[in-house]
């Protein structure tokens, strides 16, 4: 066998060097996957799936703050149209006063949850 194979080569050199090395092309074009750097960590390569799925993450983390910004200035609206209906009036609204109350509370316990879920995702990292 290793005289067939010395035989084949001798005899036939550069087709069986430009088979070799057409093989070896192919087999990196189709075996290797296409990775590109990590948008969170660059020193991570990622393929096309993987990269999606990070920058989904991503858009949900943008989307979720800006879904926070919009009901904190919801809050600043009422809590100012509740001060601008007892500036006007003159008169105290106890359901005003209620709703302002449950209001704010619902914004600590709010900001209080968000605050514990970063300090749980912060210990649940692995240390490097």
């Amino acid at each position: 066998m290793k005289k067939l194979l010395s035989t084949l080569f001798n005899h036939e050199r550069y087709q069986s060097i430009s088979v070799i090395i057409a093989s070896l092309l192919l087999a990196g074009w189709w075996g290797c996957e296409p990775k590109a750097q990590s948008i969170r960590n660059p020193a991570i390569k990622l393929n096309r799936l993987q990269l999606k799925s990070e920058l989904d993450s991503i858009i949900i983390q943008v989307q979720n703050s800006v879904d926070d910004m919009d009901r904190q200035a919801e809050v600043i609206n009422f809590l100012f149209e509740q001060a601008l209906i007892v500036g006007q009036t003159g008169t105290i609204n106890p359901l005003g006063i209620i709703a302002s109350i449950g209001t704010i509370l619902g914004i600590g316990a709010g900001v209080d949850n968000v605050r514990k879920r970063k300090t749980i995702k912060t210990l649940e990292k692995p240390n490097p």
